[in-house]
């Protein structure tokens, strides 16, 4: 494992958010927008599994998701954000953060926390919990762009949290790339694909799903607040910096 330090989008004065990222994310320039519309700078490092998998193969992907999202991978990966020093630090992957045992998520945002100098620290499975009770869903629709065995994981997990499943469907794909490539058009037909039962909202975890506008756009189309990853993890590591910032 080793880490690799992005650029952001620097404001005099504004809140500062170490995020790390799986070595093969693609999506620097959405997150650090996000990150300055909310009035804070995301300062992005990789994190480099051991090997990389094989998309098509869903064990595969799943221990290296895993691999990366490691205590260990995780503590190192963040005692490199010392120079930026973050107000709150987050590991921006889903899968990375749900798979694994039922307090996982909370494991790792300790280490984050320890190793980065005791900041607020947080998960993107976390901030989807976080949202999705903030708008007080529980029936919810959800869209993963995984293979079916990593999404049904995503699903259990979050009936652990108390959420319920009305429907789901996953897109099968195993890479970032492939996941990037998913379209307004895709997350309709998966809905269409999941059947009629009432819902309180729409999840799309996935840290790689390009989101500039598709959210809002499959909201308007469904008539349901979506709730995606990168906008979830960005609005409660935001709020965490925030609130360090000023302490």
């Amino acid at each position: 494992m080793n880490t690799a330090h992005g650029s952001a989008i620097h404001s005099e004065g504004a809140a500062r958010i170490a995020v790390l990222v799986p070595s093969t994310f693609l999506l620097d320039g959405e997150i650090c927008e996000m990150a300055a519309r909310r009035g804070a700078e995301a300062h992005l490092f990789r994190v480099h599994p051991e090997s990389v998998a094989d998309p098509r193969d869903s064990d595969a992907v799943a221990r290296m998701v895993e691999d990366m999202g490691s205590v260990e991978s995780l503590s190192k990966a963040a005692a490199q954000t010392a120079d930026v020093a973050p107000h709150a630090i987050v590991w921006a992957c889903t899968s990375g953060s749900f798979l694994g045992d039922g307090n996982y998520g909370e494991r790792q945002a300790r280490a984050l926390s320890k190793s980065a100098g005791n900041v607020p620290a947080t998960t993107t499975s976390l901030a989807l919990v976080a949202a999705l009770k903030r708008v007080r869903a529980r029936k919810l629709l959800v869209l993963t762009p995984y293979h079916a065995e990593i999404g049904i994981e995503f699903v259990n997990f979050l009936e652990k949290n108390g959420f319920d499943a009305v429907g789901q469907a996953h897109a099968g794909k195993g890479s970032d790339g492939e996941v990037g490539a998913l379209r307004l058009r895709d997350f309709l037909a998966l809905a269409q694909s999941a059947g009629t039962s009432p819902r309180d909202a729409i999840v799309i975890p996935c840290t790689a799903v390009r989101d500039r506008r598709m959210s809002a756009e499959l909201s308007r189309e469904l008539r349901l607040p979506v709730i995606a990853a990168n906008a979830a993890t960005m609005d409660l590591a935001v709020q965490l910096a925030r609130e360090e910032h000023a302490a």
